[in-house]
């Protein structure tokens, strides 16, 4: 399990899990069989190495020295490596008035992140105290593919469902920017809207498209437009 800790990234998350199927394949005994010994063995090396620590239950993490002493873990990077990134896939993303501040529809913010993630178990908001995280179950399997569609969906969602936390004049026109800034095709999310909130989201992505391109016209005819172009929705 050393030469497995050795071989990791320092400040990257170790969690208990993954050293429990190293282990397993070394074994050949079951993850869950081998838990024991590897819990053990991690409460002996957290005693013993200067340059392993744990962040909390079952993730650690290896360290570097500085001149302030050891470097700490981002909290950050474990809410991703535990929600949004599992390895080359992703699994999720910010959703909630996290998000609606960091598009500008809101100046809130929030005590805690809300994310969307496959990782969702249950109903409703799961609550991950340490992390400060609201979890929430996203519209669709999250996937390489379609994340930011997902995401820009969220954010389209809440100009209907969370009107009383959007304090921008012009919420559809900032959230047509946003949409323009990541480059997304106009007909797939119009697809993953009709798939994913049927008629009322797919409705009020159309009235996002118009009021955009509604004010890129007048910039236009200004002589102020310096937007991207790209499909629209008519």
């Amino acid at each position: 399990m050393e030469e497995y800790i050795d071989g990791a990234e320092y400040l990257v998350p170790i969690t208990g899990d993954e050293l429990c199927r190293y282990v397993s394949g070394v074994t050949g005994d079951g993850p869950e069989d081998v838990r024991p010994a590897v819990n053990m063995a991690l409460s002996r090396l957290e005693r013993s190495r200067p340059d392993f620590f744990r962040f909390r239950n079952g993730i650690y993490y290896r360290t570097k020295d500085t001149v302030f002493g050891p470097m700490r873990l981002d909290p950050g990077t474990v809410i991703r490596s535990k929600y949004i990134i599992d390895g080359d896939d992703v699994i999720g993303y910010e959703t909630g008035l996290s998000l609606l501040n960091r598009a500008g529809l809101t100046t809130q913010v929030p005590a805690w992140l809300f994310v969307a993630s496959n990782r969702h178990k249950g109903r409703g908001l799961i609550k991950d105290g340490p992390l400060h995280v609201l979890l929430s179950k996203p519209m669709a399997k999250v996937t390489k593919e379609n994340h930011l569609y997902m995401q820009t969906l969220e954010l389209v969602n809440m100009l209907v469902e969370k009107k009383d936390h959007i304090l921008s004049d012009e919420p559809r026109l900032l959230v047509y920017e946003h949409i323009k800034r990541l480059g997304l095709d106009a007909g797939r999310l119009m697809y993953h809207a009709a798939e994913c909130g049927g008629g009322k989201l797919a409705d009020e992505l159309v009235r996002v498209y118009r009021e955009g391109m509604g004010r890129r016209h007048e910039n236009e005819m200004n002589g102020t437009d310096g937007g991207p172009d790209g499909d629209d929705i008519a």
